[in-house]
């Protein structure tokens, strides 16, 4: 599985023997990973220094068991955006909200259903 990291274009211009195809899904995989950092997980982030929203702490399992690490169902979601986001294709809106159930008790719908990256007054 691919790791969530922040898109480093300085990093990506350095690789000489980077294909063009390998650049696109590094950026494919930044940007799906940078999507699922607006959603608004219990718990609360191992280190407040740390980039992605994963690895969290203060997250259990159904057997009370403390998670370690990141769920694989978190992988899953990046790995399905990052796929129709390379491919320029639209969302299967089923398909998305298939892997967000699947996620959904690692969610606090107290908070709303995504976080806005910069707060943005409401106009009307």
């Amino acid at each position: 599985m691919k790791e969530f990291k922040r898109l480093q274009i300085p990093e990506l211009t350095r690789e000489p023997n980077m294909s063009c195809s390998e650049i696109v899904a590094e950026a494919a995989f930044a940007l799906a990973s940078g999507i699922i950092d607006t959603i608004p997980f219990i718990g609360s982030k191992l280190d407040e220094g740390q980039a992605r929203a994963w690895p969290r702490s203060g997250v259990f399992t159904d057997d009370g068991v403390e998670m370690t690490g990141t769920p694989p169902e978190i992988f899953e979601l990046c790995e399905l955006l990052a796929g129709h986001i390379e491919k320029g294709a639209a969302f299967d809106v089923f398909e998305v909200f298939h892997k967000i159930a699947r996620i959904d008790r690692l969610i606090d719908w107290s908070r709303g259903a995504v976080l806005s990256p910069e707060p943005h007054p409401v106009t009307h």
